[in-house]
């Protein structure tokens, strides 16, 4: 998964007009299949993203004997048996992560309230990112989890089990966790505890609209899980239930065509992508509006209407982490310095992404200043006239940013096949690319 293809080269638009066609949400994808695995009877996922991180999760569940059909057909529904509890395999298996954050945290936890035992890694870049705090709190539970390399227990790989007893449940208390995966990874176990866990976060969750969605689809499969004020979740174990699900489109991944309106002028809408969605990223589309674009949003649609200025602010992402890539290349077209704060949490990522992205808009003239939890960005005043060429840090979604910035070349695209294999084709339908007749980038 993910070789290492040539380069893209990209080219601005012209007045784009645009309706592209967005994959479905790779969180709720993910999570919806994590779920159906482990509610009762049958579970149909229409709409779902066929893209490195979904087929690693599919992998992962197929490996512990679960009936899933329909893979082979993007276009149709997921078919899936759950086991009605707990996941179960008859021998040890060590199960493959890839570089899937979801798939690690979220399997590792459900696993951790499974009987047998199971060992989960990934790549190297998914042996370097945290996972401490979760294995801390799932042990606090009664689950045994051991290092196999025998280290602190705080990287994969990691091995379940065995368990002859279900996770106990009970009181939590974290502090600030690195990542929201980890609190969504909890109320996953805590469905299969043997009694109701309350999880305190003495300092709030990063990213919380990610732990919304992730109660608010346990509450679909008929689970009890909610939020008891504003820093404790209560999460009481039910039965699940499968259920048909339609995955709405890929919020994070309508942010670079919804960014390209407002940097190049022109209009692109999202159809099923508004007000009502699970996603925290959709709200992406106001931050695009506070610059100077125009926004029109309702319960279904999204659409963001260029004006021909941009102009730079100060803007607080702690909520969705994931938009200060695609913020950070709107920011070389707007006047002003543009601030983004809440997002430490971006260097534990597929790449240390405040790193990278200032290694690469410095490339572009840009005075880019980092801080502990901010990311500050000067625009040039004068973009450059010749290609760029960039690098992608084997990250998906500098790839999918950094293609809005002008005449690029994208070094190493394949990563984009993560979470939107046919992102370049997107882009040549908007003539920014031009691709071999067969194949995509």
């Amino acid at each position: 998964m993910g070789a290492v293809s040539a380069s893209v080269f990209v080219r601005p638009p012209g007045v784009i007009d645009a309706r592209p066609r967005i994959p479905g949400s790779k969180s709720i994808t993910n999570r919806a299949l994590l779920l159906a695995a482990i509610a009762q009877g049958r579970s149909s996922l229409t709409g779902w993203l066929d893209a490195d991180d979904t087929r690693w999760m599919l992998g992962a569940l197929r490996a512990l004997g679960l009936v899933i059909d329909g893979a082979d057909d993007p276009a149709a529904a997921l078919r899936i048996v759950g086991e009605g509890g707990p996941l179960r395999a008859t021998t040890a298996r060590t199960l493959q992560v890839g570089t899937a954050g979801t798939v690690a945290r979220f399997l590792l936890a459900v696993l951790a309230a499974s009987p047998g035992h199971f060992t989960i890694d990934g790549s190297a870049r998914m042996r370097e990112r945290p996972m401490g705090a979760l294995v801390v709190a799932l042990r606090e539970m009664g689950a045994r989890l051991h290092d196999e390399t025998g280290g602190d227990g705080t990287a994969l790989p990691l091995r379940t089990g065995p368990h002859a007893t279900r996770l106990a449940g009970g009181t939590l208390r974290m502090a600030r966790p690195a990542s929201s995966q980890f609190v969504s990874g909890l109320a996953f176990a805590a469905v299969l505890a043997a009694a109701p866990t309350t999880l305190v976060l003495e300092q709030g969750t990063p990213a919380r609209p990610y732990v919304d969605m992730t109660l608010a689809m346990i509450r679909s499969f008929g689970g009890d899980a909610d939020w008891r004020g504003d820093d404790t979740i209560v999460v009481t174990p039910a039965p699940l239930r499968g259920r048909a699900w339609q995955i709405e489109p890929d919020a994070s991944a309508a942010s670079y065509f919804l960014a390209l309106a407002a940097i190049r002028g022109g209009r692109c809408e999202i159809d099923a992508l508004g007000t009502g969605s699970l996603q925290g990223d959709a709200r992406f589309a106001h931050v695009l509006g506070r610059m100077g674009a125009r926004v029109q949003q309702d319960t279904h649609t999204t659409c963001v209407v260029g004006t021909g200025t941009l102009r730079g602010g100060t803007f607080d992402l702690s909520d969705m982490p994931d938009m200060t890539l695609t913020l950070g290349v709107t920011a070389l077209f707007a006047a002003g310095d543009t601030r983004i704060d809440g997002v430490g949490i971006l260097r534990d990522h597929e790449s240390d992404r405040l790193a990278a992205i200032a290694t690469e808009l410095r490339k572009f003239g840009a005075e880019v200043t980092i801080e502990p939890d901010a990311l500050v960005i000067r625009p040039p005043q004068v973009l450059p006239s010749a290609t760029v060429a960039v690098d992608t840090y084997a990250d998906h979604r500098m790839a999918m940013a950094l293609s809005l910035a002008g005449d690029v070349e994208i070094r190493d695209p394949s990563c984009v096949a993560k979470t939107f294999p046919r992102y370049f084709e997107e882009l040549a339908a908007l003539g920014m690319v031009d691709l071999p007749a067969r194949g995509r980038a």
